[in-house]
């Protein structure tokens, strides 16, 4: 069973049932998806009602913003109105919509989640345990504040994620596929398939005349996504680091002196001692122990004859000693000499009884010896105070309405120029440029920035932060053929040779489809095709593009695909198939059972889900997800 829900983790519903998507914010940092903010009369409009429950429009909004930072990582130059093009919107809401008609299901036929079984499922995430390995409540609270989450919305989606697994795992780990049904789908991979595959090459048709300049402008046009420039963005800004108020940072002979007097208990002469203590609870005792370490008996010996230790303590202060016992045995241990024993003592612990083994003398420092010190140190302070105001004075006068120019040229800041930039931090106009890495976090706040924001300061470091300026912002848009004729040129002779190419496998495919054999064409090189597919899969790679297309064929038939290269097309014919022995391999038999019960497993819970859905009479708000998605594309995909 352990090993079914492992299988199950494959499934994007048995993903969604666990209620993973909130689970995940907290658990690996990537906070929650920020709320569209400006959704105008929709955003508490329900976009799905199922039974008793709903899904608004916000929440799938926030999703979305998720998925689409998730996707940037990959894709920086990612905008909401191409990740729309994508269809994410649709899925999105129908993958959130199946999950909560589940939920509503069960609810309707009495299905209910007990607070004590959503508490157990917070208290088992690791992200919510605090050392002892225990669930800690202010850890708890503590994750979900720094994300924007409620505990009540964090319930809420565990709630939904333990009553949809309570009624989806069952059904489909309930599945399973018969031996007799099996066995033709297992001996499909030990039969052997055999033919024959003719390759035409893009370069053997390259030759031709130069294209006309109707024949490129007609191409160009035709393929204007090809040569599209990302949004860049130029922006100017102005290092602001420590170095630059560090030499004004130098502390007066005053301050020195000043400091040197604040910490004089620091540098003043001092003393600890070595001590040997017994404490003892009968004050006839303590005498005995004292009269015998005093008499020369070593105290270890004085406090053994009787049943006791003493206690060693190495490099004794006044103070902490006397915390640890009381003032006046304090006094006492450190107005002796050095081999006095004192005491018996009371105090609050007993009777004390102290022989002092060794005074040791720390010599105090003079001004002269920690000058240095003290000098590096108010440095070092000042330093990060004239810092710290420098930078409050610049975002001051951002706020009383200074520009760029005026804040940099009022305090001396060296100005720097950017060419245009995508997000990643390249510029098509400069091949070869790269923006420094420390710019990276100027530049993912510059283009989430708007072109009449204020200038900012963003932290590169420690003691560095860059103050910048969005100049301007260039939109997408294609490169003017005048400035890529040549590539425009080359590519439009590649896809020349390529139609040429395909034309060539064409005429092959219709022969060869009219019952002539690749061999008897002489079309090309011959390349004979053996395979099985239990070998394709004990490789542990994809198949080369003529084996894949050769276990799609029917015997005698031939089909055309590109090749793996993209750089011409292959023609692929199969001529026979060899039955193979499904007894000889019996182990297929067993993993090919497993797999059919894992798709058996699947189709069970999507016939389930549309069955639920029918039963509840699911509704879709088609005004509000159309509005949605107006909503979502102009939101420019910040």
């Amino acid at each position: 069973m352990l090993s079914f829900f492992r299988r199950a983790l494959s499934s994007w519903l048995v993903l969604g049932l666990l209620g993973l998507l909130m689970i995940a914010f907290v658990v690996t940092g990537v906070g929650t998806p920020s709320s569209m903010g400006a959704l105008g009369g929709v955003g508490s409009a329900d976009v799905i009602r199922a039974g008793s429950r709903t899904l608004g429009v916000n929440e799938v909004s926030q999703r979305m913003q998720f998925e689409l930072r998730q996707q940037r990582q990959q894709q920086p130059e990612l905008t909401m109105t191409q990740f729309l093009q994508g269809g994410t919107l649709e899925k999105m809401i129908g993958e959130m919509g199946d999950l909560l008609s589940i939920r509503a299901f069960g609810e309707a036929n009495g299905m209910a989640v007990s607070s004590r079984l959503t508490d157990g499922e917070i208290a088992s995430i690791p992200a919510f345990q605090g050392a002892t390995g225990k669930f800690d409540d202010a850890r708890f609270r503590q994750a979900l504040s720094q994300r924007g989450l409620t505990p009540e919305q964090f319930r809420a989606d565990i709630d939904q994620g333990i009553a949809v697994r309570h009624i989806l795992v069952p059904i489909a780990a309930g599945s399973g596929a018969a031996r007799d049904m099996v066995a033709p789908y297992a001996s499909l991979l030990v039969e052997r398939r055999i033919g024959n595959a003719v390759e035409f090459r893009n370069s053997a048709f390259a030759n031709g005349p130069a294209p006309t300049d109707a024949e490129l402008i007609a191409f160009y046009g035709a393929n204007k996504s090809r040569y599209i420039v990302p949004e860049r963005r130029v922006i100017r800004y102005a290092v602001v680091d420590k170095a630059m108020v560090a030499q004004k940072s130098m502390p007066s002979e005053a301050d020195v002196a000043a400091q040197y007097k604040a910490d004089a208990a620091k540098y003043a002469a001092r003393e600890t001692r070595s001590l040997t203590q017994v404490i003892v609870q009968d004050q006839n005792m303590a005498k005995a122990i004292a009269q015998k370490a005093a008499s020369g008996t070593k105290m270890a010996d004085a406090a053994k004859a009787v049943g006791l230790d003493a206690l060693t303590i190495s490099a004794a202060e006044k103070k902490p000693f006397a915390e640890q016992s009381s003032d006046a045995v304090a006094a006492a241990a450190f107005a002796a000499a050095q081999g006095g024993v004192v005491g018996p003592i009371k105090s609050g612990l007993g009777w004390h009884v102290v022989k002092v083994d060794a005074v040791n003398k720390i010599g105090g420092k003079s001004l002269a010896d920690v000058r240095g010190d003290i000098v590096a140190e108010l440095q070092a302070q000042k330093a990060a105070d004239a810092f710290a105001n420098l930078l409050a004075d610049i975002d001051d006068g951002v706020s009383n309405g200074q520009t760029f120019d005026d804040v940099v040229k009022a305090r001396g800041l060296k100005v720097v120029s950017l060419p245009p930039l995508t997000a990643s931090g390249l510029s098509p106009d400069q091949p070869g440029f790269k923006a420094d890495a420390e710019l990276m976090p100027v530049l993912k706040d510059a283009f989430q920035a708007d072109p009449d924001d204020d200038p900012a300061l963003v932290p590169t470091g420690p003691e560095k932060d860059v103050f910048y300026d969005l100049d301007r912002v260039i939109a997408a848009a294609p490169k003017p053929l005048a400035q890529i004729r040549d590539q425009v040129m080359r590519d439009f002779a590649a896809d020349r040779a390529s139609k040429a190419a395909r034309k060539a496998a064409e005429d092959v495919l219709a022969k060869a489809n009219a019952g002539a054999t690749l061999a008897a064409l002489k079309a090309g090189s011959i390349k004979p095709l053996s395979a099985r597919r239990m070998d394709i899969v004990k490789e542990g790679k994809a198949p080369s593009v003529e084996l894949q297309q050769l276990f799609d064929l029917p015997v005698g038939r031939a089909r055309i695909a590109p090749s793996a290269d993209r750089q011409g097309w292959i023609v692929v014919q199969l001529d026979k198939i060899e039955p193979g022995n499904i007894m000889a391999e019996p182990s297929l038999l067993a993993a090919t059972q497993q797999q059919l019960s894992n798709a058996i497993g699947r189709e069970y819970t999507q016939q389930f889900t549309a069955a639920a859905k029918k039963a509840i009479n699911v509704k879709r708000n088609q005004a509000a997800i159309n509005e949605l998605r107006r909503s979502l594309a102009g939101s420019g995909g910040k």
